[in-house]
């Protein structure tokens, strides 16, 4: 992993009132630059547009570089938002949030000790041989630390940054407010079930006593994955983990980016590993890692073995939910539009309160998102330019808030697993044959 001792520290705010004053100072910025380009463009006898002096690259830029500092739900959020661009926000808005993916900022030194005597008392150190203060990863909610125990374990600890658990509600209610009234949202569409998942899945995601428990299940349910032996999974450490501090086996290797410079048949293997990988969680263990993140992975080029990172964002599915979606699926694959709107009305895609204008369009998204599925033999994701024709479809949608409803959280979550995935893929430019990869559970 890389070491990120170069990277800035920043203090994380910890208050409600200390991050309220940080969108209240982003608000302050965007406005100013806002007034100078419009009278700028004043002075040049055009009429500025609200819209287009808001969504400026510099005032996005100001956006992504605050969530960031933020760090916490703030940042989770831009996250969130990024991974459903296609729906929601402009393009340009999309590439630049998709920095908060791997652009955290680390906390300085005082903050990190703060944390660790309140969790492992003044005398922490004796339980340590070796303990870096230079973290080797930093996330939304945490970073993590490289140590090895006087009993000889080489840990990785993942250190949750102050005031993060407490933050969750108003940091949501402040961000989405805020891109409420920026008009980056539409006032008129309901992301209600959205924000309220994304509630619940953060403080899922700041449990560590939860996620080491996911960490468990996890691996105990792929000990009859086929393919268990090309992955490593990291052990829990529960007797040294408390609330902010979780405590794994330490496992060496690089970024998955690693993986663009090798032979088009090692990416083709590793991508086909992670597509199989998220058939068997989903239809086999009803429980997914839903956080594609390319930072959740590690690629051991000595071994050729793929490390599973992050658990906070696992989620269990019913057994009902996914014989529903598979019947979703198949209906796609066979491009059957009455049996396809038949199965997303079960699964809650479509408001029964009224005429849904956009069930075509819901439709075709969903037969063109299969189309991997149906291809037979080995599919070229970086020649397919699916996902923009995804976006392209769904800008459709979201121009029109009456014609829009948002679909359960399940199919949410499910989805940007799937999303990310796909992304993967192109960006590796790998060919996998997911046709029969998905056969064997049809």
């Amino acid at each position: 992993m890389d070491d990120l001792s170069s990277r800035k520290s920043v203090a994380v705010p910890k208050s409600r009132i200390s991050r309220l004053s940080q969108l209240g100072s982003l608000a302050g910025r965007v406005a100013g630059n806002m007034l100078a380009d419009g009278g700028k463009q004043l002075v040049q006898g055009r009429r500025p547009v609200i819209r287009d002096l808001l969504v400026t690259e510099k005032n996005l830029s100001h956006l992504a570089d605050k969530l960031a500092t933020m760090r916490g739900a703030a940042m989770k959020a831009g996250q969130l938002l990024s991974m459903d661009s296609g729906s929601l926000l402009p393009r340009d808005m999309a590439v630049i949030l998709e920095r908060l993916r791997s652009d955290a900022v680390t906390m300085p030194a005082t903050q990190l000790l703060e944390v660790l005597e309140r969790n492992w008392g003044d005398q922490w150190q004796n339980q340590f041989k070796r303990f870096s203060f230079n973290p080797i990863a930093a996330a939304s909610i945490g970073q993590v630390h490289r140590g090895v125990t006087v009993d000889q374990r080489e840990m990785a600890i993942k250190i949750q940054y102050p005031g993060v658990k407490q933050s969750i509600d108003s940091d949501l209610d402040n961000v989405f407010g805020l891109l409420r009234m920026s008009g980056l949202i539409p006032r008129d569409l309901d992301i209600t079930p959205l924000v309220d998942e994304a509630r619940i899945q953060l403080k899922r995601e700041a449990d560590y006593c939860r996620e080491g428990l996911n960490i468990c299940q996890y691996t105990d349910n792929l000990s009859t994955f086929k393919q268990r032996d090309q992955l490593l999974l990291p052990a829990f450490y529960g007797d040294i983990s408390t609330d902010d501090i979780l405590c794994m086996s330490y496992m060496p290797g690089q970024p998955l980016d690693k993986l663009a410079s090798a032979p088009q048949d090692e990416r083709n293997r590793v991508v086909t590993l992670l597509m199989e990988l998220f058939f068997a969680e989903f239809f086999t263990y009803h429980c997914v890692q839903t956080d594609p993140n390319l930072a959740n992975y590690l690629y051991v080029e000595q071994s050729k073995k793929l490390g599973l990172l992050d658990f906070g964002a696992t989620r269990d599915f019913c057994p009902d939910f996914v014989c529903r979606y598979k019947a979703a699926l198949k209906a796609a694959v066979l491009m059957d539009k009455p049996q396809l709107h038949q199965a997303l009305e079960a699964l809650g895609f479509f408001n029964k309160s009224r005429d849904v204008k956009n069930a075509d369009v819901v439709l075709d998204i969903f037969i063109l998102a299969t189309e991997p599925m149906r291809f037979d033999g080995e599919y070229d994701f970086a020649q397919s330019q699916l996902a923009d024709k995804i976006r392209d479809k769904g800008l459709a949608v979201s121009g029109d808030p009456d014609a829009w409803h948002t679909p359960p959280p399940d199919v949410l979550f499910l989805h940007r697993k799937m999303a990310g995935l796909y992304l993967i893929a192109n960006r590796f430019s790998a060919r996998v044959n997911i046709k029969k990869i998905v056969s064997d559970y049809f």
